[in-house]
């Protein structure tokens, strides 16, 4: 089967939109912001971590013992941010609103396209300019309940499926990490349609009564439009169960 992505042109295009002359963005009540100024996790007030006692016997308490995990957080940079109804630093948004409308309607078309995998089907966008991850990599396939599309191409149907090529990303800075991520998305694409071609039937052992029984061929593939995102210059962070997290690249 050929592959359809030029995995190498994608990756180079993360975080790299073009530039586009439509009509400006109008307001959506379903596109939110987050705002840049970081707001410190109130667990472990933006240091990444906090305190927990040794196993020694009597045990004693250790400052910054273990990484947070109320809050996403890349390095000790704590990544919450208020949600705004407009964007912080409008010049991304300014300059590509075509590419900003296509990459939203392709992520709501993705997490839609996951419904039968359990995934909620939300259409709340809330976009960040730059980063740091909320909760970095956490979903990658790209909700928690769609990870068990990760253990059928690459466990149940290895036998059917053989090995799916992969695209190393060296991983240096946070353009490269969602680098990586679009490499992923693209060889998850590969495996799906390779599952369509060869019309495997969703097995009881998925555990998603919406997919059990139905062959891959009549499944809506979501990793066409996720990869759209990406080709589109912007990033997807995650989809949760109340917004799916889109990245635009900070003003050069």
């Amino acid at each position: 089967m050929d592959e359809p992505v030029d995995v190498a042109w994608l990756v180079a295009r993360v975080l790299r939109p073009g530039r586009s002359s439509g009509a400006p963005l109008a307001d959506d009540p379903r596109r939110l912001f987050r705002a840049t100024e970081l707001v410190a996790c109130r667990t472990c007030r933006g240091s990444g971590a906090v305190g927990g006692y040794t196993g020694d016997d009597p045990p004693e308490w250790e400052e910054e013992a273990w990484t947070c995990t109320d809050c996403g957080t890349l390095g000790r940079v704590a990544a919450d941010t208020p949600l705004l109804d407009r964007p912080p630093v409008p010049a991304p948004f300014d300059a590509d609103p075509d590419g900003v409308r296509h990459a939203e309607e392709a992520a709501r078309t993705a997490v839609r396209r996951l419904a039968p995998w359990g995934v909620p089907a939300v259409d709340r966008v809330v976009w960040r300019v730059g980063g740091p991850l909320h909760r970095p990599v956490k979903a990658t396939v790209p909700h928690p309940r769609a990870e068990v599309l990760r253990r059928l191409f690459f466990r149940d149907w290895s036998d059917e499926l053989g090995r799916i090529p992969h695209h190393h990303v060296p991983l240096d800075g946070l353009t490269s990490l969602f680098a990586a991520r679009a490499a992923w998305h693209a060889r998850l694409g590969r495996a799906w349609r390779l599952a369509a071609d060869r019309a495997l039937t969703v097995p009881a052992s998925a555990d998603r009564p919406d997919a059990v029984g139905r062959s891959m061929a009549d499944l809506p593939d979501p990793f066409t439009p996720l990869i759209e995102i990406w080709a589109a210059g912007y990033a997807f962070a995650d989809a949760t169960d109340d917004a799916i997290h889109l990245i635009a690249p900070e003003p050069a």
